[in-house]
């Protein structure tokens, strides 16, 4: 999400991502005074979040959210070309997201629900200009609750982004993208004004044994023959799709995505704390081994991590993202195919074991 707040208006000039790194950059500690005054820093927030909303929609409001192809040829290629880089990248994210207020997240992730759920029915899934300002509002404030250095090394994290940025910008109109711009850097400053700094994380300690503990290792055990086997940094299946199932059913797509969401908000989020911890690890681990390959023990935390956390959702809502997205069931079988078939016949005899421990 810190990306996409950051790349929807790249900074226009060579002077501006200067100006945006030190508005983001770690500030000293708060004074007493700051403490002191929660509601006039909220305001700061919600005045800024309003006028940079107000200042951005006639540029958002200009896209094709079904059919992005500079940002969809971003994503399928740059793991490819840099995939230690991109590694990286999403390991820093994984750890900002640690340090966010978990009720904050909750909130930004129920704004995006609900904005696009409400984007479906426009033609090019624009949200409305409230739903965009409740987005962006719930973003800062759930920024502001981050640990700041962290989230500022986030910024150019990810390989090859100044460039995304700058083609995004071209593709805009200059004054309006100035106009944006300038009014992203006054909600900048704002939360940082507001930041927390970290002070509410999320609880990341893992649970173990049980049932779920199980199956979860039977699982891990059963495919770890194939996930060993897999070069993490180069998977053109899984990059295809990601480059082209928006462009083929848009709205299906984005109506998948707000069931994700949907599902999200009704877990548990210690549970997700805890799944992003093993992920972070697993990732951390990865970056040094041919392949981005976890070991073993990482493999295993992250299903057992994942299979606690889906066990806390709404049964019914998470079963129906099973078949949201369009084309899954395809990409499902190719990845079957492109494996050893005793190997992935194992591993999914005890997937399917699993799924009846969460279940219960």
């Amino acid at each position: 999400m810190a990306t996409q707040q950051q790349g929807f208006v790249p900074a226009p000039g060579a002077g501006a991502p200067d100006r945006l790194r030190a508005g983001m950059a770690a500030a000293p500690a708060l004074p007493a005074l700051l403490a002191a005054a929660p509601a006039a820093l909220a305001d700061q927030i919600a005045d800024a979040s309003k006028q940079f909303s107000e200042a951005a929609y006639p540029v958002a409001k200009k896209i094709d959210w079904g059919n992005t192809p500079t940002i969809a040829k971003y994503l399928s290629e740059e793991s490819a070309k840099n995939p230690k880089g991109v590694a990286a990248a999403v390991d820093k994210l994984l750890e900002v997201g640690l340090t966010m207020d978990p009720a904050l997240v909750k909130a930004a992730v129920k704004v995006h629900e609900k904005a696009i759920r409400g984007a479906a029915g426009d033609p090019n899934l624009v949200a409305s200009q409230a739903d965009f300002a409740a987005v962006n509002e719930a973003l800062a404030r759930m920024i502001a609750s981050a640990d700041k250095e962290k989230f500022f090394y986030l910024l150019s994290a990810f390989p090859e982004n100044k460039e995304l940025q700058m083609k995004l910008f071209s593709e805009n109109d200059p004054a309006e993208a100035k106009a944006a711009y300038d009014a992203f850097v006054k909600l900048t400053d704002a939360v940082r004004a507001a930041s927390t700094d970290g002070a509410t994380p999320f609880q990341t300690a893992a649970a173990a044994g049980g049932p779920i503990g199980d199956a979860a290792k039977k699982f891990s055990d059963a495919s770890y023959p194939l996930v060993s086997k897999i070069d993490w940094g180069n998977t053109p299946l899984i990059s295809k799709y990601i480059a082209e199932v928006s462009a083929k059913d848009p709205k299906a797509t984005a109506k998948a995505f707000a069931n994700t969401l949907e599902v999200g908000a009704s877990m548990d989020m210690k549970l997700v704390g805890a799944a992003v911890a093993a992920h972070d690890k697993a990732i951390d681990g990865a970056l040094s081994n041919p392949g981005f390959v976890a070991s073993k023990a990482d493999w295993a935390a992250v299903n057992d991590a994942l299979a606690r956390m889906i066990g806390s959702a709404d049964p019914a809502k998470f079963k129906a993202i099973l078949t949201a997205f369009p084309g899954n069931a395809d990409l499902q079988m190719a990845l079957f195919a492109a494996n050893n078939a005793n190997d992935a016949k194992a591993a999914y005899e005890t997937f399917v074991a699993l799924t009846k421990a969460v279940a219960r």
